[in-house]
């Protein structure tokens, strides 16, 4: 009886363990610089932040337009340096501010709202 209950308890868990589903990644766009950060302001949009100071959208029929360009305020030439982070105002979609953190000229720390 032992044995029965270990051999069912193996082939559930082995079962269990190789019974994920599997995933694949599929490309939808390509072509960006340096991207470092992907957004959404609550709609189909998708905002891809790119190192340099630019941020584009990705539209849900793929084509990719720019939002923003910010580079001749952003300093890039570190690792740890450029155009980093957006953030949408939770009333975006009424009032359109939003957020972005990049490092400047001089090498320091810039929160911007727009």
């Amino acid at each position: 009886m032992r044995k029965s209950l270990f051999t069912i308890s193996m082939i559930l868990i082995t079962h269990t363990l190789f019974s994920q589903p599997q995933i694949e990644l599929q490309t939808v766009s390509a072509g960006f610089s340096e991207p470092v950060a992907i957004r959404n302001a609550g709609d189909e949009r998708l905002f891809i932040v790119e190192k340099g100071g630019i941020i584009k959208i990705l539209h849900a029929d793929g084509t990719i337009t720019t939002f923003m360009n910010i580079d001749p305020r952003v300093g890039s030439s570190g690792s740890e340096q450029g155009l980093l982070g957006l953030a949408f105002h939770p009333d975006y979609a009424s009032n359109g501010y939003f957020y972005v953190n990049y490092t400047n000229n001089s090498g320091n720390t810039r929160i911007s709202r727009f």
